[in-house]
C-alpha cells in the first residue's frame, strides 16, 4: 500500500505566530490544537476515510502535543489504532529562533537553498533527512504488509520527507509544494538520503 504525510492542525502557535521547536514542555505538552487545528484533524480524517483508508492503517507521529493530539483524533475517524509516537518525527529544531516570530522560517529556508543550512545553531536539513529517512525505511516495511502508512508530523520535516520522496536533494524542500495545515499527501516513490546530504552544512 502507500506511505502518506499529514501535518498536524492549526497549533496554538500557528495562532500566535511563535515557533515551538525545542523539546521541553511547551512543545511535548502545552502547544496544542486549536479548536480550528481539531476541526481540520477530524476533516482530514473523514477525508481519508471516504478515500479508502480504514482501520488497518498505521498512523505514527511527532511525539509533539501538536502533531500527537492531530494523530490521535486522525487515527480515531478511521477507526484505527491508536498512533504510534516515534521521537524521530519531531520538529526541526531551530535553535536559537525558538519561542520567536514565525517570520525567521524565510531566512531560515533561504539559508537552506543557499547550501548554508545549520546557520545560527538550526538543525542542519542533512540532520532531518536522516532521522526521517531513517522513519521511511521502516514505514516502507510496514506498508509491503498490505498496509497504508501516515507519518504525523511537522511542516520542515515534512517538506524533507516529500523532497526525498520526489528524488530530490533535501536543501530543496522549499521547492516541494507547501504542506498545508492538515493537509494529506501520498509520499512519493524515491526514498534515500543522498550520499552526501551531510556536505551541505
Amino acid at each position: 500500500m502507500s506511505v502518506l504525510v499529514l501535518r498536524h492542525g492549526e497549533s496554538t502557535a500557528n495562532v500566535e505566530g511563535v515557533i515551538v521547536s525545542s523539546p521541553g514542555a511547551r512543545a511535548l505538552t502545552e502547544v496544542g490544537l486549536s479548536r480550528r487545528g481539531r476541526e481540520q484533524a477530524t476533516e482530514a480524517g473523514r477525508r481519508a476515510r471516504e478515500a479508502g483508508l480504514d482501520a488497518g492503517t498505521i498512523v505514527l507521529s511527532s511525539d509533539f502535543a501538536r502533531a500527537a493530539e492531530t494523530a490521535a483524533v486522525f487515527a480515531a475517524e478511521l477507526g484505527a489504532r491508536g498512533a504510534r509516537i516515534d521521537a524521530r518525527l519531531r520538529e526541526r529544531d531551530f535553535g536559537p529562533f525558538d519561542e520567536g516570530p514565525a517570520s525567521a522560517y524565510d531566512g531560515i529556508w533561504a539559508a537552506d537553498a543557499a547550501g548554508r543550512s545549520g546557520e545560527h545553531g538550526v538543525e542542519p536539513v542533512a540532520s532531518v533527512a536522516r532521522r526521517v529517512g531513517a522513519v521511511l525505511a521502516e514505514a516502507d516495511a510496514l506498508a509491503a504488509d498490505g498496509r497504508s502508512v501516515v507519518l504525523v508530523a511537522h511542516g520542515d520535516v515534512l517538506q524533507i520527507a516529500l523532497a526525498l520522496g520526489e528524488g530530490r536533494d533535501p536543501h530543496e524542500h522549499r521547492e516541494v509544494p507547501h504542506l498545508g495545515n492538515a493537509e494529506l499527501r501520498e509520499l512519493g516513490p524515491a526514498r534515500p538520503v543522498p550520499a552526501d546530504a551531510s556536505a551541505r552544512a
